[in-house]
């Protein structure tokens, strides 16, 4: 999940002296950086908390890059990005998912989704002992396939044959509806933000800079 903040300064730089020439870019880096910046605490405060039901609330911080290094603008390169950690353990493939929809395929030859047997951690998901390979090793604990066709993992909870604890709907695939609007906000953070930063930026750098 990435956003680039971007821009062309040739067009205005055209209208201007060789003096204001020279503040743009600096001016307009730092009105990237403030936009960037916008960006990520607009979506880790209201974005994320109003379009996800949340169970850790530093979740999204976590994931955010902090606006510094190469996702900083600079004069010479008016670029800033704000991405999720693009590897590593916090990389999410999901995110992406839930902000624009699409397919989740599974990483071996079923997707598990928990069923409402299954006990989820306070923050969400379930724990690594009760993941699917984990949980099948157990106990009373098999796949079966139902009378509607589905296939699913169940636990038996007593001797008796039935009742049966639903653990896991195995499906080949699913497709996650979008859920998150990190583009359609962002967009709007940086339509908001941008212009009257650059007014302040511009009157600042020509103020400071020597002629």
């Amino acid at each position: 999940m990435q956003m680039n903040v971007t821009s062309n300064v040739s067009t205005v730089a055209k209208a201007l002296d060789a003096f204001g020439k020279n503040q743009i870019p600096f001016a307009m880096s730092q009105s990237l950086n403030d936009a960037a910046f916008a960006v990520r605490k607009d979506t880790i405060e209201r974005g994320w908390p109003s379009d996800i039901t949340m169970r850790n609330r530093t979740f999204m911080s976590a994931m955010l890059m902090p606006i510094r290094g190469n996702n900083r603008a600079t004069k010479r390169r008016l670029t800033a990005i704000v991405q999720n950690h693009p590897s590593g353990p916090r990389h999410r493939d999901y995110l992406q998912r839930l902000a624009t929809g699409g397919q989740k395929i599974p990483r071996g030859s079923n997707l598990a989704i928990p069923g409402k047997d299954i006990r989820l951690r306070a923050r969400g998901g379930v724990t690594k002992a009760n993941r699917p390979r984990n949980i099948l090793g157990r106990k009373n604990v098999f796949r079966v396939k139902l009378k509607s066709g589905q296939d699913a993992i169940v636990r038996r909870a007593t001797k008796q044959r039935y009742p049966l604890q639903m653990l896991y709907i195995l499906e080949p695939s699913g497709f996650v509806r979008k859920q998150f609007d990190f583009y359609d906000d962002a967009n709007a953070t940086v339509r908001r933000v941008i212009a009257k930063s650059f007014d302040k930026r511009f009157k600042a750098a020509k103020r400071s800079a020597r002629r």
